[in-house]
This record gives structure tokens, sequence and C-alpha cells, in this order.
């Protein structure tokens, strides 16, 4: 039975009713709800989101801000740990939403695989799109499992409960916020321990963490046949070992996080502002010729990589089981809906599938009307579709930086939260001391409309400056596994282990694969990401090392400084040159600063400038292709 830490007197019904999971991390019992064992019937899931109740459409919330609700916390927290105890033969269970992505490659719902892959897309123009239902049922099956919790609580504050119940919505992980208090970018309740207390209404409870990690029933890894997923009976992130004894290793999660973390709002605020075409914005696909190299979905394999770390997370085929999968994927499900607030044009395109799905082959034609397979938006096997997708208040649900705002609120919300990391910051707060502390707990918790928040008193903005970026150009099967490039200004220790958490780190990127990604010279999928360098630039301007308006030093300081390193899973250092098709250069673009809080700079077009990287191992030099 569960431990109680301190005045409990909870009642037997509450007890059973909630099945929680006792400190030893077995559940009390197998949860069956009472919705209908969907498995067992001949029509589809129908996904059709949590419900509005009274017109009024809840919001996502960051995980943080969600914790000062205790109500909803408690109830997100009970609810999935039930959640993660279902029979998993259920096509509704937390094993079975989680295998959709990638192993044990089993068909869902009635849906058919057409070759052993998950059903996931990535590197395509449905990346984006494709998640956002597969998050909707998660949240959606989540959403009833809470109702149950909070319909069983039998007490005085029961109304609470349910009114908490009825605006539940999954919580967001924004890895992007800056913090301001030193607060580490992977939230405690994710990765401080295997065990968590929560503060009920009669009294403290301890059960184990459902967002620390998710355990496996023994029999489950016999559909995993790649080692060590097949030993091990938890998700484990960057783990210590590859034996069935290893352990999380979220302290040095936490580290890697933290020393690229600079780069990650830079990245989406040059996304939002330099990408207005949703192809280029979506996905991590190269076209020969583009000079924007980077994308969403590049930017989330970041953090893929850096939490995952030769852990479930790092590995397609296994990253959906970690819990903080979910986290991130509704994090990356909000950055689309803020992008596509400030570019309302522009949606899916027709375009080939480089690697295809379970359900689509390599070389198809994907556009805006094709199924999201294996989602059905209704009992009748009809399929969600990216136009179906498209607005996400339709899916009852939206987010507190676009929820009834204008472009310009838009652009004035993500500035109070992003600008800070941005280069949006440089020219317009130079001269300002310090950025303004009321915005320190927005930007801790997110922003929420019964928080408001005010932007710093800045002076106008004047002249351009100039933006500097890394592009990375590779084989995503180039090592046919998951591997990191490290990008540097300055010198660094030669240990590859200590590279991702080194002072002159810029930024570490990843590139993620299936478990084994076979290699093939004649059709390599060709993936792109960049890393910015602007704001580490003036970092060491501040030092006296360089006069960065001077574009001229400038270069001659990158030429000296920059570095680029590949390490495996394993922090096994690769030759550069053994890298198939790994290109670094750098390009630059001259940026008009923002005149007005609620304004986002104006970019100038890119240029690669060859001669920084020109004639060293995997540069990009003079003469080849862009």
């Amino acid at each position: 039975m569960a431990v109680f830490l301190v005045r409990t007197t909870f009642t037997f019904l509450f007890l059973w009713c909630c099945s929680v999971t006792n400190v030893l991390g077995a559940p009390v019992e197998d949860y069956r709800d009472t919705l209908g064992q969907l498995h067992r019937r001949a029509d589809s899931f129908a996904i059709t989101g949590a419900p509005v109740i009274n017109g009024n459409i809840p919001q996502r919330l960051e995980i943080r801000q969600l914790r000062k609700n205790n109500a909803q916390w408690n109830l997100y927290l009970l609810a999935l740990n039930r959640f993660q105890g279902m029979d998993q033969s259920d096509v509704r269970s937390y094993y079975q939403l989680s295998g959709i992505h990638g192993r044990p490659f089993i068909e869902w719902d009635g849906v058919p695989l057409l070759q052993d892959m998950g059903y996931c897309f990535h590197t395509s123009n449905l990346f984006a799109t494709w998640h956002r239902p597969y998050v909707l049922a998660f949240e959606q099956v989540l959403y009833g499992i809470v109702q149950e919790v909070a319909n069983s609580i039998q007490n005085d504050t029961n109304d609470e409960y349910k009114n908490a119940a009825s605006t539940f919505r999954h919580p967001y992980w924004d890895w992007a916020a800056p913090s301001t208090d030193g607060t580490p970018v992977l939230p405690a309740p994710v990765s401080g321990s295997a065990h968590i207390m929560l503060h009920l209404p009669n009294g403290s409870l301890t059960i184990s963490n459902p967002l620390y990690q998710y355990s496996f029933a023994v029999s489950d890894l016999s559909a995993f046949p790649d080692s060590p997923f097949n030993v091990w009976h938890e998700t484990l992130r960057y783990p210590s070992t590859k034996e069935a004894t290893a352990t999380s290793q979220n302290s040095l999660v936490s580290q890697q996080l933290q020393q690229s973390q600079n780069t990650y709002a830079q990245r989406f605020m040059n996304l939002l502002q330099a990408y207005p075409r949703f192809a280029n914005f979506s996905n991590s696909a190269w076209t020969p010729g583009q000079i924007g190299y980077d994308s969403l979905e590049s930017l989330h394999n970041q953090i893929h990589g850096l939490i995952g770390n030769g852990g479930h997370m790092a590995v397609i085929d296994y990253a959906g089981f970690d819990p903080v999968f979910w986290l991130h994927h509704v994090q990356v499900d909000r950055l689309l809906a803020i992008w596509q607030a400030l570019h309302p044009n522009s949606y899916v395109e027709s375009s080939n599938e480089l690697i295809g799905s379970a359900t689509i082959v390599r070389g198809a034609q994907t556009d805006v009307d094709t199924p999201l397979r294996p989602f059905h938006s209704d009992k009748n096997g009809t399929f969600w579709t990216s136009a179906g997708v498209a607005n996400v208040e339709n899916l009852g649900y939206s987010y507190p930086e676009i929820q009834g705002k204008s472009q310009s609120e838009v652009k004035a919300a993500v500035n109070a939260l992003y600008s800070v990391s941005s280069g949006v910051t440089i020219t317009r707060r130079d001269n300002v001391q310090g950025h303004n502390n009321e915005l320190a707990p927005l930007i801790a918790a997110g922003l929420s409309n019964d928080a408001p928040f005010e932007l710093a008193p800045d002076p106008p903005a004047t002249g351009n400056y100039t933006e500097w970026l890394t592009n990375i150009r590779v084989a995503k099967d180039a090592l046919k596994e998951t591997f990191f490039i490290h990008i540097f200004v300055g010198d660094f220790n030669p240990d590859p282990k200590t590279w991702s958490i080194e002072p002159n780190l810029v930024g570490t990127h990843s590139i993620v694969t299936p478990y084994v990604m076979k290699r093939d010279p004649l059709q390599s999928t060709i993936v792109t990401g960049q890393i910015p360098l602007t704001r580490a630039l003036r970092a060491d301007s501040h030092k006296g090392l360089l006069n960065m308006t001077d574009k001229a030093e400038t270069k001659e300081y990158l030429t000296r400084n920059l570095h680029w390193r590949i390490t495996t899973m394993d922090d096994k250092d690769v030759p550069r040159d053994q890298v198939a098709d790994l290109k670094i250069s750098v390009v630059a673009a001259d940026v008009q600063a923002a005149e007005a809080d609620d304004e986002f700079p104006v970019w100038g077009e890119l240029k690669v400038h060859h001669t920084i990287t020109d004639g060293r191992p995997a540069g990009l030099g003079i003469g080849d292709d862009t």
C-alpha cells in the first residue's frame, strides 16, 4: 500500500479509486477505466481531445506554473501514475500510446504497418502536424483519468478538485525560457527523485514519481530486440552504463541542458523572425541552395539528444516511453502554435517523403490532406489530416501567449519571455542595467492571462547589428546512430566526455536517429541545424577580446577560435572528416533592431563566410555548395 508521511487519514474509497503506486514502484492494481475496452471493440478510438466546458477553452500551462495549482498538480501526478499502471494490452495504455512513436512496431488501433518503423514522421513536412494529434490522444486519455481521480475524492475539497479537473490540460516544459534565479533548466519534479510527495486534502502521500521514469513490465522487454534497451526495466537518461543495473544521470543531463540553454531561445526567436515559410520552419531536411539551416524539428532534436544521451529520449524508437517526452512535445506543439499565429498564410506544402514512416514509404508524396495515421478523428475510421489539426482551439486547448491575442500582443509576449537570451536584446539593452526583475517569476513559470507583465523600459533602438550563426549540414545516417555536434568559440578540454559542458561551448546539436539507421550512400538524407554565435561573440566582445562591430575583425576572430567536434552517445570522439557529408559553415545577416516591445527585428539577407571554415576538416570551403 501507499506510504503515508504526515497526518494521513484517507478513506479506503480514496485509496482504492486512486490506485496510486507504492514506493517500490509496483502498481496497487492495473487500471481499468469505465469508458470501454477499445482494444476489444471493432470501432476506432476517436481522438477528439479533452472536452471544453461552458465554451471556455483551457490553456496548456508550463509545468512550473501548473505546480502552483495544488489541486491540478496532485491530479496530474496521481492520474499519470495511474495511467502508467494501465493494462498494456489496452490501446489507450501508456505503453501502447508511447509505442506508437517507435518500438515495439505493433499495429495500433487497427492501422497496419507497411514496414518495421514507428508511425511517426521525421525529416518531413508532416513532422510538426503529425505530433499534434499524437499529443492530443495522450492528453485525452490522461484527462479522463484525471476526472475519475477527482470524482473519487470524498471530502470538503471535492468541488475544488472537480473544478480543477474540468480545465485540466497536459502541461509543457519550456526549456527555452531563461532562468534569472539559477533555477535548473530541467524541472526538479522531472529529475529530482524516483519518489514524490503530494500534499493532498487529508494529508501527505509519497508515490512513485511518474515524471522521473516509466517502468516496463518484465514481459515487455522481449518486444525490444536492441541492446541495451532489452535489459533496462525503466526509462533512463544519460545512463551510467549499458548494463541492466544502469541508472539515470540526471545531474549530468541538467548540466548539458544548462550549458547549451542560451541557444534554445535564440534559435526559436530566429525561427519566428527569419523563417516565414512553413516548409523551411517545420523540418530539418536540407534543400540545396538553402542558407537558413534551422527548423523546429532541428531545435527539438537538440533537446532529445541532450536529455537522452544514450538513453531512451535519444533514440526515435524508444523516446516516447520517457515521461519527459510528453512535456517536451507539448512544448514543441506550443512553439508551432506561436509560429502559426505570426505566419497564418503558410502551412504544409506538397513534398516527397525522405524517410517515410510505418504507413508511408520513402519517396511518397504527402500534403496537407495526407492522413496522419494512425490517429482517427471519429469512430468510423476517418483519419486526422494536417488541415484538420491546423487550429488548436478547434482541438480544445490553447496557450497563454496566443489565446485572444493580436500578432503584436503575441510578439510582446514572446519578447518578454525570450528576448533576454536572443539577439534582439543586443542593440537595445546594452546600456540597460539588468533585465526587468519583475519578469523573473513569469520566465520561470510561463506567461498566463492572470499574470500580467511589463516590459523593460528600454531606450529606442538605433542602427543595425549583425547576427552570426554556425550552419550544420550532415547525413542523418552518417554514424548509423544518434550523435552530437559540439560548437565552441575558444579553447576546450581534449577529453570528449567534457565537451557538452565546456565553458567555451556555444551549443551542442543533436542528430537523432532510430536505433540503427542503415547507411545508404546513394540515398542519404541530408539534414541541417544551426547554433547561434551572436551571444557568445557579444560576451567575448565585452571581455575586450574583439570589437564585434567590426565585421572583418569578427571574421578573423572566428577563423581562429571557432571549433567543432563530433561525439557518439557514449562520449567517443569521431574524426570530423569521417562523418559523412558533414559541412560546417558560418553565415551572417545584418539585422535592424526592433523599435518597440511588440515588434521583431528585421533580418537582411544571410550571407555565407566561406573563409572562416575553408580548408578545415568538414568545413565548408570556397566554391562548395551551400
